[in-house]
C-alpha cells in the first residue's frame, strides 16, 4: 500500500510485541477493504509507556491496541473508559476522538464473537474456566452476560478463583460464578484461558489425566500452537475444540469496528483466518 500524509494511523504498544501477529490480521484486513489505514506494533520501554501514548496524540492516531504489561497501566492513566472496562480492570484497545482517550476490553467481545460465528451459545449452560486473570474476567463477564446458568472458576491460586467469581456474582447481581478446586469433567463448555500449553511449553495440557463428556465444547485461547496440547486431548476423547485465533481476530474485528464507528463485513473473517494460516499452524 502506499502511505500518504492522509493515511490513518493505528497501533499496538507492549514489550516485547516482537512476536505479535495483529499487524499481520490488521493490515491485511485494511487491504481488503480499500481502507487507507496502516498498523504498526511499537516495542515501549516502561519507562517510556506515557512519552509514547502522548506521541499517539500529537501524531493523530486514530488509536491503538495494548498488550502485555501494559493492560492495567494504561487503564489508569485513561481519561474515560467503557463499562466493561471498568469491571475488568483492565484495556487492550484505546480510541482517541478530539484528543481524549477512550478504553476499551475487546477480550471477553472478540470471545463472543468468536464462538457465535462458530454457531455457539452460552444460554442456560454450564461453563468451567480454568485461569483467573484479566482474561479470565473478560471473557467470564461476557459468558455471563450472555446467559450461562454457571460458571465454575478454577485456578491454582483459589483464592483468586474466588476473587473472581465475586467480581462476575456483583456484576450480574446474582450468584452465577463460584470458585472450585476441582474441573467439571461434563461441563457444556470447558475455557482454558491461562498460558499453559504456548510455545515453547507445548506439552503442557491442563486437562491431562481428565475423562471428559463427549458433549463438552473445549476451546483454548492459546493461538500458538493453534492446535494446543488441551485441545488434541479433547479431540481424542471426542469433544468438539475450538482454538484461539477465533478470539485473536475477534479481537481485531472489535478493535477496528471501534475504531471506525461501524461494522465490518462478516465475510472479513475468513480473509483473516486465512491470512493467519498463513503464519501459524
Amino acid at each position: 500500500m502506499q502511505i500518504t500524509t492522509a493515511t490513518k494511523l493505528v497501533g499496538l504498544i507492549g514489550h516485547p510485541v516482537a512476536h505479535s501477529l495483529s499487524p499481520v490480521l490488521h493490515n491485511s484486513v485494511y487491504q481488503s477493504l480499500g481502507l487507507d489505514m496502516v498498523y504498526h506494533a511499537f516495542d515501549v520501554t516502561p519507562d517510556k509507556l506515557e512519552t509514547a501514548i502522548d506521541g499517539f496524540l500529537a501524531l493523530g492516531f486514530l488509536g491503538f491496541n495494548v498488550t502485555i504489561p501494559y493492560k492495567e497501566k494504561v487503564y489508569n492513566i485513561l481519561e474515560s473508559r467503557d463499562a466493561e472496562a471498568q469491571i475488568i480492570g483492565a484495556v487492550n484497545t484505546v480510541k482517541i476522538e478530539n484528543g481524549i482517550l477512550k478504553g476499551y476490553n475487546t477480550d471477553g467481545q472478540g470471545f463472543i464473537m468468536h464462538m457465535k460465528n462458530l454457531g455457539y451459545s452460552f444460554y442456560g449452560k454450564d461453563v468451567v474456566i480454568l485461569g483467573a486473570g484479566g482474561a479470565a474476567r473478560a471473557i467470564g463477564i461476557y459468558i455471563a452476560k450472555e446467559g450461562a446458568a454457571s460458571i465454575r472458576i478454577v485456578n491454582r491460586t483459589f483464592h483468586k478463583a474466588d476473587i473472581l467469581a465475586g467480581v462476575i456474582n456483583d456484576y450480574m447481581e446474582r450468584r452465577i460464578a463460584k470458585a472450585s478446586s476441582d474441573i467439571l469433567s461434563n461441563a457444556d463448555f470447558i475455557i482454558n484461558t491461562t498460558s499453559l500449553g504456548m510455545w515453547p511449553d507445548i506439552e503442557s495440557n491442563p486437562l491431562k489425566g481428565l475423562t471428559l463428556s463427549k458433549h463438552s465444547v473445549v476451546c483454548d485461547i492459546v493461538y500458538n500452537p493453534r492446535h494446543t496440547a488441551m485441545l488434541k486431548y479433547a479431540r481424542q476423547q471426542g469433544c468438539k475444540t475450538c482454538d484461539g485465533v477465533g478470539m485473536l481476530i475477534g479481537q481485531a474485528v472489535r478493535a477496528i469496528e471501534i475504531w471506525l464507528e461501524y461494522s465490518l463485513p462478516k465475510n472479513i473473517w475468513d480473509k483473516m483466518n486465512q491470512e493467519i494460516g498463513k503464519v501459524i499452524f
